[in-house]
């Protein structure tokens, strides 16, 4: 049976009957009208606001990438940051540097990267003396959740309790033992007041209850020195700075300040394996942008750099320093920063750590 073309007749007849209408919904047109054609513009106004940003993260970057260390060369942060930098410069096809700028614990290049335009062109390294600095100074010259956004947590650093070979105790369980039993008698060393070689410790004494005595140092150099000299017992610096001494029997690691064993130190206990449960101190490392910096930017970085977090080559190097890597994504880095504030904000008042 053949199908005739509509005519048009048909047509007319057709809109016609579609044009009529119950009259309730008729009544109804009104005030439906306004709304669909707020609800299109409200639509339309959030993908015209979305294309700004959509577009920068297509173009970015631009020009140069720095990344500011606020710490000296040769330290965990600069080693994390320039494992990254040569890495990301070859993925973007732009230059990425290295910019070290100490001073104040830190603060001085987490404020400078906290004044710069937030575009993804300038990035921090962040490490966990930002985290203890707001409990130790007035004014720090930033403040992190309100002047950054994470971007990703990179790797981590775990310390390590030593004693020269000569300490009569052997492990964590010896250590407190001794400590209770002879009260004001054992000296720890540490790289200066408020330092985390310094409230790692002072972690161990609260949750133990032994009585460990804290002499400061200008630096962990002269520490160890001291330290292999028997002048004093006992400290608890970077995994990566007692491994040669530890590897050439200067020195015995007693345990790692971390949750997980260090790869540096398989047969080493954790602190929480000898009856602490979730002590965890690690001198972690990650990267912040300024506030205001685009979401899509800053997905960008992250995706980019988790590529190379999780590559053998960066992973290898990482661990020849004695470092683990550590990853979190932008989300899970803010809740551990706030974690990380709260916690050494509390020990610091504990401790009444002061600078020196």
């Amino acid at each position: 049976m053949m199908m005739r073309a509509a005519s048009r007749h048909d047509v007319l007849r057709c809109s016609t009957r579609q044009s009529a209408l119950p009259d309730a919904l008729k009544g109804r047109l009104p005030g439906l009208l306004p709304r669909v054609l707020r609800g299109v513009l409200s639509v339309t106004a959030a993908v015209l606001c979305a294309l700004p940003q959509l577009s920068a993260a297509q173009s970015y970057p631009s020009r140069p990438v720095r990344i500011i260390v606020p710490f000296s060369t040769g330290t965990a942060a600069d080693i994390v940051a320039r494992q990254l930098a040569a890495r990301l410069a070859e993925t973007w096809g732009q230059g990425v540097t290295v910019e070290n700028l100490q001073g104040a614990g830190g603060n001085v290049g987490a404020a400078a990267a906290a004044k710069a335009a937030p575009d993804g062109h300038t990035l921090l390294m962040l490490g966990i003396n930002h985290v203890i600095n707001p409990a130790l100074y007035q004014n720090t010259g930033y403040d992190l959740p309100r002047d950054f956004k994470p971007v990703m947590k990179a790797g981590s650093a775990p310390l390590v309790i030593i004693a020269h070979p000569s300490f009569a105790a052997s492990n964590i369980p010896e250590l407190v033992a001794l400590a209770k039993a002879r009260p004001g008698t054992v000296n720890y060393g540490s790289g200066g007041n408020g330092s985390v070689t310094h409230l790692a410790l002072e972690m161990l004494k609260s949750r133990s209850g032994a009585s460990l005595v804290h002499v400061p140092y200008k630096g962990i150099a002269q520490m160890l020195t001291d330290l292999m000299g028997n002048q004093i017992p006992l400290a608890c610096p970077a995994v990566a700075s007692a491994l040669p001494h530890v590897k050439a029997g200067k020195i015995k690691a007693l345990a790692v300040t971390s949750a997980m064993r260090s790869s540096a130190f398989p047969e080493v206990p954790t602190v929480a394996e000898t009856g602490f449960p979730d002590f965890d101190v690690s001198a972690w490392n990650g990267l912040l942008a300024p506030i205001g910096t685009p979401d899509e930017i800053i997905n960008k970085v992250y995706v980019d750099a988790l590529k190379i977090a999780q590559s053998p080559e960066f992973i290898e190097q990482l661990r020849r320093q004695g470092m683990e890597p550590d990853v979190l994504n932008p989300a899970a880095f803010r809740s551990y920063i706030g974690n990380e504030l709260a916690k050494w904000s509390k020990l610091v008042r504990e401790a009444g750590a002061k600078l020196d």
